[in-house]
């Protein structure tokens, strides 16, 4: 009977604490990212295209901080770069499956595996069909540091932060390549793209960075 009351209470405490800390969020001012679009063009061997977008684009993303590149390495080979940030004020990531489905892709699998790079984070692999074309697919998101495939677990995150005063942001990270020769050489080519851009993505995500903390 005693653990029960003190799970109801504990359970009263942690809902005034969640309320408490949205209506605070409603109140403070987004954050400002004027880094975000100086993310190099330039990162070890491989050279990067800016790739235009409609403004409709960023109106359905509902973030300003979003762009979409080719990066190109030695051998010319192309790896498609796509990135999105958004502050705790507006978390609105949509479904990336949704998001290529929206204009014409169709994904034939999915699934998600670990990768041990600089750090080991979990990701989602997705094959899909362009124009009769199979492009594999990495993505993940990235709360300062906590890399997720979950967008529960994007929410959560920011308001544990967000209890204990803390600002935050959220970040999405997509790659992408035609498998013209095999699935295997071409995720062997996304992993090194992978390797060279992770260490650079907390400069120019990470709140505490782009707020010179």
């Amino acid at each position: 009977m005693v653990g029960a009351q003190r799970r109801f209470w504990i359970v009263i405490l942690l809902t005034l604490l969640t309320a408490g800390g949205v209506s605070k969020l409603d109140r403070v001012a987004p954050i400002e990212n004027r880094r975000f679009f100086t993310f190099p063009l330039t990162i070890a061997n491989w050279s990067g295209t800016q790739i235009p977008m409609n403004p409709y684009v960023y109106q359905g993303i509902e973030t300003p901080y979003l762009f979409l590149r080719n990066y190109q390495s030695p051998n010319g080979d192309n790896v498609n770069l796509a990135m999105v940030w958004f502050d705790d004020t507006n978390i609105a990531f949509h479904s990336p499956e949704a998001c290529l489905g929206g204009i014409g892709e169709l994904v034939k699998e999915k699934q998600k595996m670990r990768l041990k790079l600089c750090r080991e984070i979990t990701l989602v692999k997705d094959i899909v069909e362009i124009e009769n074309t199979r492009q594999l697919v990495l993505y993940f998101f990235d709360v300062d540091g906590y890399v997720t495939t979950s967008q529960t677990a994007i929410r959560l995150r920011v308001l544990q932060r967000r209890l204990v005063f803390r600002r935050s942001s959220a970040s999405f990270v997509r790659l992408m390549a035609p498998m013209m020769i095999s699935e295997q050489q071409t995720m062997a080519l996304l992993v090194d793209f992978l390797r060279d851009i992770l260490p650079l993505i907390p400069d120019y995500t990470y709140t505490d960075r782009i707020q010179g903390h």
